[in-house]
């Protein structure tokens, strides 16, 4: 794992667990001290962040998490919903069984760690799940714009709603991933593409990723 994608990792998962919010400032000695890098490869990895609009940066005060309205959100769906939908169509050819129970399992994995509140676990089997198939996407470019359209949302604000909401939501989606490799093992590339552009990343779930 690289510095960009350890201090990516640490700052998502503090976010999920609440431990800091988007208006903290974080520093690189801040960072240094929770990761165990030196000061050098975490200033390069912010720098990183700050490029791909995860991060903003404050001179000589450090670092915020960059935050988007709604507006900005539910335009970024659009795109990662078309942009996923095309991945996804593109991979139906090269996934095999092996693909199919692997997804099977993170899937089981997912309504597990629902039940036991495990937000941070959660959000990491789900990237799992998704990149199962994109990752056999045969067109690169494609997969690399999707993956960085998706770093953007670092994070998830689940703590901000009622605990029985936050499972119920993360059930609902998950019945979602269901689906997608229900369409994937059936070859159904073009049931699927729509499926994720208009009700997996449907505009009005955007508010879940809204930073408030």
């Amino acid at each position: 794992m690289t510095p960009k994608e350890q201090v990516y990792r640490f700052i998502s998962d503090q976010l999920i667990l609440g431990n800091i919010n988007p208006k903290d400032r974080i520093t690189e000695q801040f960072l240094a001290d929770k990761i165990g890098l030196s000061r050098t490869p975490i200033r390069e990895a912010l720098l990183l962040l700050s490029a791909d609009s995860i991060l903003e940066r404050e001179p000589r005060k450090g670092y915020r998490i960059k935050v988007y309205s709604q507006k900005d959100v539910e335009q970024l769906y659009v795109v990662i919903g078309t942009l996923e939908g095309k991945t996804a169509e593109l991979a139906v050819d090269y996934l095999g069984m092996d693909d199919y129970q692997l997804m099977k399992f993170l899937i089981d994995s997912m309504y597990s760690a629902i039940e036991h509140k495990l937000y941070t676990k959660y959000n990491s089997l789900q990237e799992q799940f998704h990149n199962v198939y994109i990752s056999k996407c045969p067109n690169k470019f494609l997969t690399q714009e999707l993956l960085a359209a998706k770093r953007i949302f670092i994070g998830k604000n689940c703590l901000r709603l009622k605990q029985d909401n936050v499972q119920e939501i993360l059930k609902k989606t998950n019945h979602q991933h269901e689906k997608i490799e229900q369409l994937l093992e059936q070859g159904k590339s073009s049931e699927l593409r729509r499926y994720l552009e208009v009700i997996h990343w449907s505009q009005s779930t955007a508010k879940y990723d809204v930073w408030q």
